[in-house]
């Protein structure tokens, strides 16, 4: 059986395992369970397959196939995001998409102060689709319902 290293990895993360955890619940030794991560091992024997299956709680043919990896989303069990939901803009991007009412001066000043979401990764901001949703919701009111009764 050929492992797929980044479902391996996908669904040990999906699960909250660390590689040591992982390797209290298979005994498997964590620098072999390192390098099926990577997709170094050509194979693997389908006892140690059906151990990390068991560990990680899918079918044995989530983690190794002799085709095309077979991973879905309801064996990792994790939401899927959308691609667009991953790209990140710049305040520039932002600010002539015209997704937040500021220029994109004032929105690396309100970065910088710390008022709005975003990144400053590398010393570069950026911002994301669902940044710019946090901060819309920072700013929105609620309609008023009347007093209660």
């Amino acid at each position: 059986m050929r492992p797929h290293g980044p479902a391996f990895k996908a669904l040990r993360k999906a699960q909250g395992l660390s590689l040591r955890g992982l390797q209290d619940a298979t005994g498997l030794d964590r620098r072999y369970l390192s390098r099926l991560e990577r997709a170094e091992v050509d194979a693997i024997a389908a006892e140690r397959a059906d151990a990390l299956a068991g560990a990680l709680g899918v079918p044995t043919e989530a983690i190794a196939d002799e085709g095309v990896p077979t991973v879905t989303a309801e064996a990792i069990e994790a939401p899927l995001v959308e691609l667009d939901e991953l790209k990140r803009y710049t305040p520039e991007q932002v600010a002539e998409l015209g997704w937040l009412p500021w220029s994109a001066r004032k929105i690396k000043e309100l970065v910088y102060a710390r008022k709005i979401y975003a990144h400053t990764d590398g010393g570069r901001i950026t911002l994301t689709r669902e940044d710019v949703r946090r901060t819309s919701a920072l700013g929105a009111i609620e309609p008023f319902q009347g007093p209660a009764a």
